[in-house]
């Protein structure tokens, strides 16, 4: 299990618009076990660590802000589900390079 992997599978969902559509209404568990099923190992703690991760950079680095519930970040989720935002709002945000700091 490994955040490489969680960064992968975030890679092919934004690559691959029908399979992101196809987890996008599963349930955290359900994700999991069908990512692995396609070769992605990784477990919530990792999946949780890169996301977060991914949210504090965003808003403290690159929004100026505080982390906290006035965040404006949270605002760009809503009417979506969490995967769509996590990859079309965070993952998306950032370049390959980037993308490594996230995985220590």
């Amino acid at each position: 299990m490994s955040k490489a992997s969680v960064i992968d599978f975030f890679r092919v969902c934004h690559s691959d618009t029908k399979l992101l559509e196809k987890f996008e209404q599963k349930n955290l568990p359900e994700v999991i076990f069908h990512a692995k099923s396609l070769g992605y190992s990784f477990n919530g703690e990792e999946l949780a660590e890169v996301i977060g991760g991914m949210e504090a950079q965003i808003i403290t680095e690159r929004m100026g802000e505080a982390i906290g519930a006035n965040s404006s970040l949270w605002r760009k989720m809503w009417g979506k589900s969490r995967l769509h935002y996590v990859v079309e709002e965070l993952f998306q945000a950032f370049s390959e390079a980037e993308l490594k700091q996230f995985l220590n």
